[in-house]
């Protein structure tokens, strides 16, 4: 047994012979066998040590009296720098910002959400071994690279001689990367220097964003490059490889052919980087992936990564986390202490100002095509009163769910001649089952005198309906409710699109076809489930392929269900003649 041993060993009977574990002889104890263990190379018996230490002080909250805040509060701050070196994450990031103001500090105020939505855990997990790819969604502004940019420092200090490659759609943007990059290992205001003393920047060049600790490299300890930059013979990832928004703007996300090129441009000159490690458990794996972005398409180079990964089996490699701007109860996901998050109303403002489509990405992590939309939000027809005169029929159609993900959709239908006003609609998902939504349907009946209500049969709708006409009975009111047969997906796409010029309110040239005019937008409060109706429409793509199976089309469905089963409109595009009076109008 070495000095070494021996003193550790002496320490460690001392402490238990403490009877009083809430004494600041006992935390003394506990720090001295802390640096014995680390001095001696024992990092994850220092590490142990450590996280003892931060659960008396922080955890269970003891306090010393007659001993000055200073001495208790370098104790806790080492104990972090440990932590973080024996490869904690959320160690670092709270011991890196230890000397900032409050009022500067990203990630304390952040904390609470990050670790809600499983942030931390994932970044954890990644540093762990446990992943080899970590995508993360989030809507503009709310740190998502920050907090990427803190993790990429902590690799490079943790892995000196390793090399980073960080990648993103344009020189300026991974510009901004690396001079951030600069300030955390560098400025005063960070204390990257004490949690990694043994690690010293020697080189660096902002001209081609690159640095390297301890040693000049061939392959830089870090090095930043736009996508479209080149890093064949330039750069490697050993360590870690980072992309962050490599697609640029809309404009690139609605080009397919621009994003096969983006794609190819990943897998040859960026994903070719990755070096093989041996990871924890002995395995060599490629070197892991964290990716940064926003959803555009599904066709983008993070979504082609995940499909290419859960298509090997891979899933329990690859964690992807997406947080929309709301969430299902349409609060913010984003309200962060300090007066740095986002309220509800703010985002409900963007959501006014911006594109349905590009929207839907930024903030709802939601991939939707934008080419081949027929129902966009300037294509349709809207009104802002409804004609002086009693309607000639009240109608409605019900494209059933039972509760899951999809929506239930039923638009109301104010009928006027072949003029089709959707006065209301019911158009929810994730709720309490048959029983609840009975009630919304037979409430909604009511109120607006429905006196026509067809029901899809998908799913037991067929049977839903027969409930439902009981329900309308038990109260003395009298519908005439029918069901009808669900198309097969392309049978619906089909049917979607024959019912496209009702839809958008153009009818045909004969003047014989029905129109369909929705509520204008403006007229509409933010959270309702009308807009909620028109969003879905706004953003259904007849794109055929993946994109089919994967969004809702709950809304086209149903408004397409309301003409072909309910107004009788033929597929072809031709009215069906009915004479009124067989039908109980």
């Amino acid at each position: 047994m070495n000095n070494k041993e021996t003193r550790i060993k002496e320490l460690k009977e001392l402490l238990s012979q403490v009877q009083n574990k809430e004494s600041f002889a006992y935390l003394q104890g506990l720090n001295s066998l802390k640096s014995e263990y680390e001095s001696g190379g024992y990092i994850e018996e220092a590490s142990e040590v450590a996280g003892e230490i931060i659960h008396l002080l922080v955890d269970l909250g003891y306090e010393y009296n007659h001993v000055h805040d200073n001495k208790i509060n370098d104790i806790l701050v080492h104990a972090y720098d440990t932590r973080a070196r024996g490869g904690d994450f959320r160690a670092y990031c709270i011991a890196l910002e230890w000397n900032r103001a409050r009022d500067k500090k990203y990630y304390i105020p952040r904390m609470r959400v990050l670790e809600k939505h499983g942030i931390m855990t994932a970044f954890q997990d990644l540093q762990d071994d446990k992943l080899d790819l970590l995508v993360l969604n989030m809507p503009p502004r709310t740190g998502k690279s920050t907090i990427s940019l803190f993790f990429l420092t902590f690799r490079a200090g943790l892995y000196p001689e390793q090399s980073i490659l960080g990648n993103g759609h344009s020189t300026s943007l991974t510009q901004s990367f690396y001079n951030e990059f600069i300030e955390v290992v560098t400025s005063d205001e960070y204390r990257f220097s004490e949690i990694f003393p043994s690690v010293t920047l020697v080189n660096k060049n902002s001209e081609y964003s690159y640095l390297d600790f301890n040693s000049r490299k061939r392959f830089h300890t870090m090095m930043f490059r736009s996508v479209d930059g080149g890093t064949t013979g330039l750069a490697e990832a050993s360590n870690l490889l980072y992309c962050d928004d490599l697609v640029k703007d809309v404009e690139t996300a609605n080009n397919k052919d621009r994003l096969d090129k983006l794609y190819y441009t990943y897998t040859s000159t960026i994903k070719d980087r990755k070096v093989p490690r041996k990871c924890k458990d002995g395995i060599y794996r490629p070197c892991p992936e964290l990716h940064v972005n926003t959803p555009w398409s599904i066709y983008d180079v993070t979504n082609r990564i995940i499909r290419n990964e859960e298509s090997k089996g891979n899933n329990d490699r690859v964690r992807v986390i997406s947080v929309p701007c709301w969430n299902e109860k349409h609060e913010s996901n984003f309200m962060y202490e300090e007066g740095k998050g986002f309220d509800v109303q703010y985002y409900e403002d963007m959501q006014l100002a911006e594109d349905p489509v590009i929207f839907s990405a930024k903030y709802l992590m939601k991939c939707i095509e934008r080419d081949g939309r027929p129902f966009e939000r300037d294509n349709l027809t809207y009104y802002t009163e409804l004609p002086g005169d009693e309607p000639d029929r009240i109608v409605a159609y019900n494209d059933v769910s039972h509760g899951g993900e999809d929506y239930m959709s039923m638009p109301i239908a104010y009928v006027y001649g072949l003029e089709v006003y959707i006065v209301d609609v019911i158009f929810k998902n994730d709720f309490g089952g048959d029983g609840v939504s009975r009630l919304w349907v037979r409430d909604k009946i009511i109120q607006h005198h429905v006196s026509r209500c067809g029901f899809e049969k998908n799913n037991g709708g067929d049977f839903y309906a027969t409930l439902v006409d009981k329900d309308l009975k038990n109260v003395g009111y009298r519908c005439n409710i029918t069901s009808h047969n669900a198309p097969t997906r392309q049978r619906k796409l089909d049917r979607i699109l024959a019912c496209r010029n009702p839809i958008l309110g153009l009818g045909n040239d004969l003047g014989d076809d029905y129109k369909i005019y929705f509520k204008d937008p403006s007229l509409l409060p933010n959270n309702c489930e009308y807009r909620d109706f028109l969003n879905n429409l706004w953003n259904w793509s007849q794109k055929e392929g993946s994109i089919q199976q994967k969004q809702h089309d709950d809304a086209p469905d149903s408004l397409a269900g309301l003409l072909t089963n309910v107004l009788g409109r033929h597929a072809k595009g031709t009215v069906k003649v009915m004479d009124i009076g067989t039908i109980g109008y």
